[in-house]
Formats: structure tokens, sequence, C-alpha cells
């Protein structure tokens, strides 16, 4: 097992010793996991304490909107075979809660790093990583973080100031190859993306993002670097679904003065889906069955099991294997340890609550519950759980943005601080549907049996601790 050795002032140890005491004692009493309380302390003593830590070190930071914490998850796995991996699993993923990560685990070579959105530049400013990687970008609590398009610019600023990562990146979401496209070192990775609502306009172009089944017909040459050669053949799979997606923008007011759109392929300024270097494939997204990652370069194809529900989690194993091999692991053993992923921090969790078979699930945006609403079991009753605290976002308007009415037929139980909200939602896509103030009161109100319950994120994280007070859930 491979370390590290870092050299560190006294005020650093001392930074150490006290974020290390702070995150303790929060836990001892109470009060949180420390995952944050840690890195905040030994900020204020130690201000450039991360930029020490992380010297020397190989570095992932994971980032996105959706799928963070679960991707983080694949890659620790990935790489804790062959080194030990300092990494912030709880979802801790602000600067502070970075930082608490590497003090935990100082001596480790490697780091995988979950980082949000807004943090990536100051983050990656810090540690220089030597792989980003960049998931997906959609609307996300309008009322806390702000417009999507300034999430991308600062991921874009981040990615151009470090040229010396590798940066994998999924090219079926034009909001992240928008960020990655002037990027040195970029990894395309066709990994699927299952919401476009918001990707209709194109931030390098400002014309509108046109979605096609068959490649556009630009010559390599309008790439304008190797690094993002286009998409000009079909690909011979379809990552992961029966069609797939290409698309390409080109600027408004060219669109406007070209008129015939055969005249696409002489303009340079074209903004499109670049030909990937790695697709996947799979028969089904049930968990515990087959993945097989494709590089399209080599040729070789790697195929394992993923042992999460849902073609998103397919999706962050093929990003995650891709960050794996970008760092110097084998690809069978990256492979074998994401295959051990069955939970993340309690989502997808199992439980035998009175009788009932219980699976909860996380959904936090718009994108996030379209793919939550693909993994339901239709034979499960639905427990539906919505708060509206700050961390979920306070406007719930977003509510109106999915697609409930693919529910048709199934009787949903709402619960959480915002049921009301959520019940006139179900109403309005003609579900029946029954209000129980708290997910255990919801669990009385169906029979013994398979149950789903799918809550947003303060809804989950209380209803984990209650349950784990209960001695429900380890």
């Amino acid at each position: 097992m491979l370390h590290h050795t870092v050299a560190l002032s006294a005020r650093d140890h001392f930074a150490i010793f006290l974020g290390r005491f702070a995150a303790r004692a929060s836990r001892l009493t109470g009060h949180g996991s420390g995952g944050m309380i840690g890195g905040e302390v030994a900020m204020r003593v130690a201000p450039r304490l991360l930029e020490h830590l992380a010297r020397g070190k190989r570095i992932a930071l994971i980032t996105g909107t959706n799928g963070k914490t679960t991707t983080t998850r694949m890659l620790f796995q990935a790489l804790k075979t062959q080194s030990e991996v300092a990494s912030n699993q709880g979802g801790d993923n602000m600067t502070a809660g970075i930082l608490n990560a590497l003090i935990r685990c100082p001596q480790a070579p490697l780091a995988v790093l979950e980082v949000d959105e807004m943090h990536l530049q100051t983050v990656a400013q810090a540690t220089k990583p030597a792989v980003i990687v960049l998931l997906n970008l959609s609307r996300d609590q309008l009322d806390r973080v702000g417009e999507i398009a300034v999430i991308e610019r600062k991921i874009r600023q981040a990615v151009n100031e470090n040229p010396q990562a590798q940066v994998v990146v999924n090219v079926d979401d034009p909001l992240m190859t928008s960020a990655a496209w002037d990027a040195s070192q970029p990894v395309w990775v066709a990994a699927g993306k299952g919401w476009s609502g918001d990707s209709l306009t194109s931030p390098r172009t400002g014309g509108a993002i046109i979605y096609t089944s068959s490649p556009p017909k630009l010559g390599t040459e309008t790439a304008g670097t190797e690094g993002r050669e286009l998409a000009d053949s079909v690909e011979p799979l379809a990552s992961g679904s029966d069609t797939l997606v290409y698309w390409q923008s080109v600027p408004i007011n060219t669109l406007l003065s070209l008129g015939d759109s055969r005249k696409l392929e002489a303009n340079p300024e074209v903004f499109a889906r670049p030909r990937p270097r790695w697709i996947w494939r799979a028969d089904s997204f049930a968990a515990g069955d087959k993945l097989c990652a494709i590089n399209i370069q080599s040729h070789t194809e790697t195929e394992f099991s993923v042992n999460l529900p849902g073609r998103a989690n397919r999706s962050n194993a093929l990003q995650a294997l891709v960050a794996a091999l970008a760092l110097g692991a084998d690809a069978s053993e990256a492979a074998q340890g994401i295959s051990k992923v069955q939970n993340v921090a309690g989502r997808y969790a199992q439980l035998d609550i009175k009788g009932r078979k219980v699976r909860i699930l996380l959904a936090k945006n718009p994108a996030g519950w379209m793919e939550s609403l693909t993994m339901l079991n239709p034979d499960a009753r639905l427990i539906v759980g919505i708060n509206g605290q700050r961390a979920d976002g306070i406007d719930l308007s977003w509510l109106w943005d999915v697609d409930f009415e693919r529910l048709q037929g199934k009787a949903v139980i709402a619960t959480g601080e915002r049921a009301a909200d959520l019940q006139v939602r179900l109403n309005y896509a003609g579900l029946e549907t029954i209000w129980a103030s708290r997910p255990e009161d919801a669990l009385e109100k169906v029979e013994p049996g398979a149950v789903d319950m799918l809550l947003n994120y303060t809804a989950f994280r209380d209803a984990c601790a209650d349950f784990r007070a209960k001695g429900w859930m380890p």
C-alpha cells in the first residue's frame, strides 16, 4: 500500500489538531458528522492548509448537478486496491468539507474529492488536480445557486486554469462539453443524458442547441483542434439507449444569415458534440446487471456489474472507470472495485421495516427526479417526500417540471414539510394521493410488501437519521 509524506509547518499541524478536535466534538455532541466544522476551524488557523495537504498528491475532482456522491464512491472503490485514498464520501463537497477529507488522511497519495460546482474553481486552484470529472449540468435550486449559465462559466474557468488536468467530460451534455471545450487534455466520454430541458441554448454560440438522431455533416476540419474532433460518423453503440442523440449549435446571427442549413458544413464556428473516446453498452439498467465500457480508440472492452439501479448509474460507472484509468489504475481491478458499490450514504439502501421491504431513493432537482422515476419498482407502493428547506431550495416551482404523469395508475403517499404542494402537483397529474406527515407515518399507511421511498435532500437526511435512531438502518 503506497503512502505519501507531506511537509507541513507547525501552524499546519496545529490547524489539523484543532480541526480533528472540532470534528470529533461535533460527532460526540450530536451536532453533525463533523465533515464541515473540522475544515472550517482548520482554515481559520491555516488558510493555505488545503494547498499544503494537496502537494504531491494525485487528485481527482468530481463535479456536476447529479451523481457526484455516487461517482466519488465508485472512483474511490476503483482506486483503493492500489493505495490509500483520501475522500469526502459523505457529500461534504464545499471547500471546508474537502479540506476535512485531507485532514483525516494526510498521508494518502491519492484523493477522490466531490466538489460543489460553485466551489470547483477555488478547490482546483489549491489542489492542482490530475483529473477533473464533469458529469452533467442542469438547473438546481435557483434561489440558492443561481442561473445555470453562471455555473457553466465558473466550471469553464476552472478547466481553463488547470491545463495539467485530464478532463473526463460527458459529451452527451452540451453544457459540460461547453465548459470543457478549451481543455488541453479532454477525455470525451459518451455517458448519456436523460434530461435536456436546461440544455436548449449554447453558452458558446448563443444559438439554439439542435438535437438529431444522426451526426451532423461536419468535417473534422471545423473542430478547431484535434482534441475536439466532431462526431461525423455513426457510433457503433448508443450510450445505453436505442437511439443516440447528437447535438450541434451555431451563433444565432450566423444561423439567421445562412438560411440554408447545408451551409453549416462550411461554418467554422459550429459548436457540436465531439467524437467520444469512450462509449458504453448495457442490456438493462437493473442493479447487478452488466455494463460494457468500450474504448473506441484502442478497441478494448471492460465488462463489469453495476450494483446500483438506473441508466444514470451506468453513466456514473463509466466516468468513474475512465477517471480511474487516467490515474493509473488497472482496468479489471477498477471495474471490480466499482462493482462493490451497492449503496451510497444510504441511497438505494434496502431496509426491512415492520414487514415492509423499503428501498430509499434520493432526488434533488428536475433532472434527478426524472432519472429516479425510471428506477421505480412498478410493483412497489410509492412514498414521495418533499421538504423546502434552504438545502433543498425554498422555491418548489420545479415540481411542475417533473413528469409525474408517467406514474399513471400508481397510488402515491405524499409526505414531508411541503407535502401539500406535492399533493397539488400529483393531483394535477391525475394520481390518487394520500397525505402523511412524516415518512414513518407514511409507512403505516401501506400494506406489508415492497415500498419505494423517493425523497428530496433534507427529507432523505431526516428520514435516514430517524430510521437509524430506531435501529431500522445501519
